[in-house]
């Protein structure tokens, strides 16, 4: 992720949050707290989805997420959204940070939820399904082969083999692949590329851009201003900004460790794995700065926990060791 300043803290490569927050003018769309803080606009939210998923929604209703089954341990994701449209069709629209083991399980874990709850308790029911649609905000490419380099969307179907056809359109996977679109302002040529480019440069800009005109795209990035945040909202912002960066170093450190596994031989492998521990250990320190204050705000363990990288007993640890007031 490109810097919206140049700041950074003394001796370290860890962003300087207070520097960066005083440069930039638009909060991030890749952090949890900028993502939920545009998206659960509606005015923002429909347009959107009918440009990147193609519909043709005109409202929507959002959902509570809860008793969804989510599981936190070793999460890399954010799962922000959950919406039934005008024509019954449900959304789940998330934001995933680092590429996550057994993601595209996953996505079909979260749908699968989403089905089984349309199912009527104590009810008989012919199981006509409601559409159900997962869309995914990557940062990372998840397809990689040859025939999909250049497609930053892509749209995946329950398939008909021998038929060559689709067997049904009550369920479908959209993903994102955000590091695939690199076009600049000059080279724009749609809404659904100013929604790209929106997402992956919001916080680098220091005002609207003459290039992106529309009415989406001139909300989006009014309440994207960093300078409407309340001060609860900015305290929010920075814990949400330290955590994508705390995420991005994670997924950085698996791609390195990814490309050394296949390279490094001998000493020179050795020298490497040494420098990865440090860069585990720096990861580490960094959730257990972020855990403590955050328990010193009152947040419970298990906000906590769904946060940072720490399990359970690490964040107890630390809440033991503060001081008793």
């Amino acid at each position: 992720m490109a810097k919206t300043g140049s700041k950074t803290k003394a001796g370290s490569a860890e962003p300087d949050m207070n520097g960066m927050l005083i440069d930039s003018v638009y909060i991030s769309p890749l952090t949890d707290f900028g993502f939920k803080r545009l998206f659960y606009n509606s005015e923002l939210l429909i347009p959107f989805l009918n440009d990147i998923v193609g519909m043709d929604i005109k409202t929507v209703e959002y959902k509570s997420t809860e008793g969804l089954g989510w599981f936190f341990e070793e999460r890399t994701a954010v799962f922000d959204l959950l919406c039934t449209t005008n024509k019954e069709e449900q959304f789940v629209v998330e934001m995933q940070l680092g590429q996550q083991t057994f993601f595209r399980d996953r996505a079909l874990f979260y749908g699968s939820h989403v089905i089984r709850r349309q199912a009527p308790r104590r009810k008989n029911w012919n199981f006509n399904l409601k559409p159900v649609y997962i869309v995914s905000v990557l940062n990372f490419n998840i397809f990689r082969d040859e025939a999909s380099k250049d497609r930053v969307i892509e749209r995946v179907y329950l398939y008909r083999e021998s038929a060559g056809e689709r067997f049904s359109d009550k369920f479908q996977m959209i993903f994102v692949q955000l590091p695939k679109f690199g076009k600049a302002l000059r080279e724009l040529e749609s809404s659904t590329d100013n929604w790209l480019f929106l997402l992956k440069n919001a916080e680098r800009l220091k005002s609207c851009p003459p290039e992106i005109t529309g009415e989406p795209f001139k909300l989006f990035l009014e309440i994207a201003e960093i300078k409407k945040l309340t001060p609860e909202d900015m305290n929010r912002y920075e814990v949400s900004l330290e955590k994508s960066y705390q995420m991005r170093n994670i997924a950085n450190f698996a791609r390195m460790e990814g490309m050394m596994e296949g390279r490094m031989e001998g000493r020179m492998e050795g020298l490497m794995e040494g420098e990865m521990k440090g860069m585990k250990k720096g990861i580490t320190e960094k959730s257990q700065q972020i855990a403590v204050k955050l328990l010193m705000r009152g947040e419970t363990v298990d906000d906590i926990v769904s946060i940072t990288e720490l399990t359970r007993e690490q964040v107890t640890a630390l809440l033991s060791q503060l001081p008793k007031v």
